[in-house]
């Protein structure tokens, strides 16, 4: 009825836009508001999960750290999906619309670079995700995947491309990575600056392929060399506000705000502090292991200290390392130094998120071992109960091959749509479209014997929108069989007068 009152297919496409993308605003406005997400480790599930879950309408997201990766690219679930805290929470998201999306967490810099490198593997791993999102009706997936090679960088990229083509229609692509110190503060001259320095992480593609990107702003230690020297010693910080503001500034130049996240520690470190055994005089640090606060408070405690919140906005404590209940490593005449996040230090990231106007923080980790006064901090910021909001459609302008204009245009929900009974669609579809048109193609297909996918997205029940490699593939298999040409996998006239016909 729309095409017969608009002959004209641009006034129509101007049309679709203003509808298709006054619903994109709509939902760009339900979800515009202040993010809060927290990390749930495999190695503390149970106190974890009983952390969280009094407090969940805090959160509008919660990410179980499940996955890893095998050798050969496949999956491990680390603690399975099926314990039943991990279901416990899984049902009590859904309840809250509060997206449950797994961590795949990997940092083997070969089999990385060996696995994208390798358009096979590269598809057989996206292939195992797209699985696991699918089997388990996750939300979406968080790709964690550190210390890649700077070589691996153009084949990272392309992993998200694809993996965003096979699943971000309408489940979402989260990408946790490493944080960048500024070059100037990671060298005190301009000429002690390498020339070639390279990155593992291609920050303006991630920021195409990604609805969220986490930045892992902690774990600092003494990598910005200006705050090493402006602060003075001890400082060996988990997380300085003042360090994250700059990291989070130099992501800002590639990455659009509304899609950063600063991730937010809720432990710290214990350093080793001594002076050079080489005569120079210069204080060096090292590093021991990290803890949750209750081992810095007992500590604190046995040996009667003070805590007291240090200059990088953290709580702190300081002693002869001869004095420790723990071993004296490596010197037992060092001093020690402990470091750690509090409610209030969480709580300064997030006024620092915000006036930075990010997206949101990112907790790591809620294990039951973080600061318990975070609960009261949370409500002021947390926007309650949050529901999932859909993503956004997909306006694309594609070409049609006949050269008509606006004939390859794709605005949702113009065209046929499907019912009890199939009703085809009466205009052209390509690749790389995304639409109903596209759902109901892929249902025909399905259902004539040319399987789109086995599982997940595109299989039988799980159609999708998008018009992508494996409807390619079914629809020219289709097309081989009914001697239709060229079998290029290209719904156009010839394909809907063969399938009219049947």
């Amino acid at each position: 009825m729309l095409i017969s009152l608009f002959k004209n297919k641009w006034l129509l496409i101007f049309i679709g836009l203003i509808i298709f993308g006054t619903a994109g605003l709509a939902r760009a406005q339900t979800s515009s508001g202040f993010e809060i997400s927290g990390w749930v480790p495999y190695w503390r599930t149970e106190a974890g999960v009983a952390s969280i879950l009094p407090n969940l309408n805090l959160f509008n997201e919660v990410n179980p750290f499940i996955y890893t990766v095998r050798l050969d690219g496949t999956l491990n679930q680390a603690s399975a999906i099926t314990d039943q805290n991990w279901q416990n929470l899984k049902v009590k998201s859904k309840e809250l619309g509060v997206k449950f999306i797994p961590t795949i967490t990997w940092s083997n810099a070969d089999k990385m670079h060996e696995i994208f490198s390798d358009p096979i593997k590269r598809q057989a791993h996206i292939q195992a995700i797209t699985r696991e999102i699918f089997a388990n009706n996750f939300d979406g997936i968080d790709i964690d995947y550190e210390a890649k090679y700077a070589e691996t960088r153009p084949y990272f990229s392309l992993f998200l491309k694809e993996l965003y083509e096979a699943v971000g229609y309408n489940k979402w692509v989260m990408c946790t990575i490493e944080s960048r110190t500024p070059l100037d503060s990671r060298y005190l001259k301009p000429e002690d600056i390498p020339a070639d320095i390279e990155y593992a992480n291609d920050f303006k593609e991630i920021n195409k392929y990604c609805d969220r990107v986490r930045i892992m702003t902690y774990d600092q230690g003494r990598i910005d060399l200006k705050l090493n020297e402006a602060k003075g010693n001890p400082y060996a910080p988990a997380a300085d506000k003042d360090w994250v503001e700059k990291a989070i500034r130099l992501a800002m130049a590639d990455i659009d705000k509304d899609k950063l996240v600063i991730g937010v520690p809720t432990y710290g470190y214990e350093y080793d502090m001594f002076t050079a055994l080489d005569g120079s005089g210069e204080i060096q640090y090292s590093q021991l292991w990290a803890f949750n606060l209750g081992y810095a408070t007992d500590i604190a405690s046995k040996l009667g200290l003070t805590v007291i919140r240090n200059n990088a906005g953290e709580l702190m404590i300081t002693f002869l390392a001869s004095m420790s209940p723990e071993p004296s490593i490596p010197l037992p005449s060092a001093t020690r130094v402990l470091s750690w996040s509090d409610a209030e230090a969480v709580k300064q990231k997030i006024e620092l998120a915000k006036s930075l106007g990010v997206r949101g923080v990112a907790i790591f980790k809620i294990d039951g071992g973080q600061d318990p006064a975070i609960w009261n901090v949370l409500p002021s910021y947390a926007n309650g109960n949050p529901k999932v909001a859909l993503k956004p459609p997909v306006i694309a302008m594609s070409e049609n091959p006949s050269g008509v204009p606006g004939g390859g245009t794709d605005i949702p929900g113009a065209g046929a749509s499907s019912g009890d009974s199939l009703v085809m669609p009466t205009r052209d579809l390509e690749y790389g479209m995304r639409n109903e048109d596209v759902r109901t193609l892929q249902k025909y297909l399905n259902t004539k014997g040319f399987t789109v996918s086995g599982s997940g997205g595109g299989s039988l029940g799980n159609e999708t929108t998008f018009f992508g490699p494996a409807t390619r593939s079914a629809l020219s298999r289709f097309q081989q069989e009914y001697k239709i040409t060229p079998t290029a996998g290209y719904y156009g006239p010839r394909t809907r007068a063969v399938i009219s016909s049947m």
